[in-house]
C-alpha cells in the first residue's frame, strides 16, 4: 500500500479554482474596461457578456480539472501528499 492521499480536504480546491477563474476571465475585462481601451456599443456588450457567460459555464469542468491538477501538483512538491 502506497498511502498516497489525493484530497485530504475537499474545501482546498475553491482557492486555485477562484484563482483560475480570475486570472482567465475577470482581469482581461478589468483591463479591457476599466482603462478604456475598448467602448463597445449595447449590441455588442450584450453578445460579448453573453460569450463570456457561456465560457465560464461550458468551461467549467475543464477549469475544475486544471485547478485540481495545480493543487496536485503544489501537494506534491511540498511532499503534502506522502503518507505518515
Amino acid at each position: 500500500m502506497c498511502r498516497l492521499k489525493y484530497l485530504e480536504s475537499q474545501g482546498d480546491l475553491l482557492g486555485p479554482l477562484v484563482f483560475l477563474d480570475r486570472l482567465l476571465f475577470l482581469i482581461p475585462l478589468v483591463v479591457l474596461f476599466y482603462f478604456g481601451v475598448w467602448h463597445p456599443k449595447l449590441l455588442w456588450l450584450v453578445l460579448f457578456g453573453g460569450a463570456t457567460l457561456f465560457l465560464l459555464i461550458y468551461t467549467m469542468p475543464n477549469r475544475n480539472g486544471v485547478s485540481l491538477a495545480i493543487d496536485y501538483l503544489l501537494r506534491r512538491k511540498e511532499s503534502d501528499l506522502t503518507g505518515t
